[in-house]
């Protein structure tokens, strides 16, 4: 999802106005299309140019789960 953000910023709010286009767009372009050629450690490489990072993802829950819990 970050790269898909770094890619187009604009996905937040097309989402908040109910549109996924963009979103689904770049899935379709960047991960669905492979289907089962990659493994997700590869996919994730060609992806973003990096490894799987844990940081990217411990961010993401602490952004949704502390508005959520108020943490």
């Amino acid at each position: 999802y970050n790269q898909a953000l770094k890619d187009h910023p604009s996905i937040p709010d097309e989402i908040a106005q109910g549109k996924f286009d963009t979103l689904l767009g770049w899935l379709n372009t960047n991960i669905h299309q492979h289907g089962r050629k990659f493994n997700g450690a590869e996919l994730t490489r060609r992806v973003t140019g990096e490894d799987i990072q844990s940081d990217s993802y411990i961010a993401y829950l602490t952004d949704k789960f502390s508005g959520i819990y108020g943490l």
